[in-house]
């Protein structure tokens, strides 16, 4: 009897990925990656679109010569309690509340870093995709941000 449900067990997880495989093949907006962002800020300065990982000195680098927006996805009670000096609030799982006014409000050729805390932190990332499938084709998203700017003594508020 255990080895009959095993069996079918196995049937259906490969017929499971199979199907999966499938649809995934012919759906036309597959998710876009990149490598992470060359800390020569050459890649940023070409104009490179996607959503890929952002180094903490390169993430510095376009806060110090201004040429990036900043946006904190944790929710709106921590960034309160603080957050890289000048960033925006846009809580991931809020965005029905703000979406629609950033759009509106936000040239699409910004350069946006997006951030959370954590090194298992899936805010960002989600973050960085909703607003790259928005329009935004220069999206990156710092890792572990918040601990490790403020760690390094970056600007905060």
């Amino acid at each position: 009897m255990i080895k009959k449900a095993a069996k079918e067990a196995a049937v259906l997880v490969l017929a499971a990925i199979a199907l999966g495989m499938v649809v995934y093949a012919v759906r036309p907006d597959k998710i876009a990656t990149r490598p992470a962002l060359d800390t020569s800020g050459e890649a940023a300065a070409a104009g490179e679109s996607g959503v890929s990982m952002i180094s903490i000195d390169e993430a510095n680098r376009l806060y110090r010569e201004k040429k990036a927006l900043f946006a904190d996805a944790r929710h709106r009670v921590d960034f309160d309690a603080g957050h890289i000096d000048g960033a925006v609030s846009l809580p991931v799982t809020e965005s029905a509340l703000w979406l629609d006014d950033f759009l509106a409000a936000t040239d699409p050729e910004t350069v946006i870093v997006t951030y959370c805390d954590g090194k298992n932190c899936h805010l960002a990332p989600e973050l960085a995709e909703m607003l790259y499938f928005n329009g935004f084709d220069h999206v990156y998203y710092l890792e572990n941000g918040w601990t490790r700017w403020h760690e390094r003594g970056y600007p905060v508020d």
